[in-house]
């Protein structure tokens, strides 16, 4: 019992379109994680691997969103604070209390470790269901955010991974020129 030779063939057949019908829509895959209560994700394209807490090695005069550095089998990777980087509305004093869980991200030469509090599940969405970002969000930086969906119950926000692996231009340390008046 509970075969599919215990359906009805119309129902059988039924059931098929609509898995052929949802396979042939594009969609899209994404690894999700949690920080504070906000629910975000990642094209699973540029997520290397995920690891329980890594051993974090503070970095002196690093940025403020580098958290320091881990060791990922022999490779030394740059440990960054997904609240800091976003600069998410909260008390970031206490996100150094947290136990972390790595996102690695990879597409790159220096792969990134993206600190997260909660690992969500891999999903697939709809591309139809992928929507740009309201310009007005608050209580984070909009540029890291590369998209948003709405699930039920949730907003998922997707980074750009791009961004967060990137470093701010006013964190390089040389001074900006693009003011300064020529020189004759």
């Amino acid at each position: 019992m509970g075969s599919q030779s215990d359906f009805p063939i119309e129902q059988q057949s039924d059931a098929k379109e609509k898995s052929v019908a949802f396979q042939n829509e594009d969609t899209a895959h994404f690894v999700t994680f949690y920080f504070a209560e906000h629910f975000f994700g990642l094209p699973i394209s540029e997520v290397v691997e995920i690891n329980r807490s890594l051993e974090i090695t503070p970095v002196p005069l690093a940025q403020p969103y580098v958290a320091g550095i881990v060791n990922l089998r022999g490779q030394i990777i740059t440990a960054v604070n997904l609240a800091r980087r976003i600069e998410l509305a909260m008390n970031t004093e206490s996100v150094d209390e947290f136990e972390y869980h790595n996102v690695i991200l990879g597409r790159h030469n220096e792969p990134v470790s993206l600190l997260a509090e909660r690992i969500g599940d891999v999903v697939e969405i709809p591309v139809s269901q992928i929507e740009p970002p309201p310009s007005l969000i608050e209580g984070m930086k909009v540029e890291y955010i590369k998209h948003v969906c709405k699930l039920p119950g949730q907003l998922l926000i997707i980074l750009d991974g791009d961004s967060l692996q990137r470093p701010d231009t006013a964190d390089t340390g040389e001074p900006d020129t693009s003011t300064s008046p020529a020189v004759n």
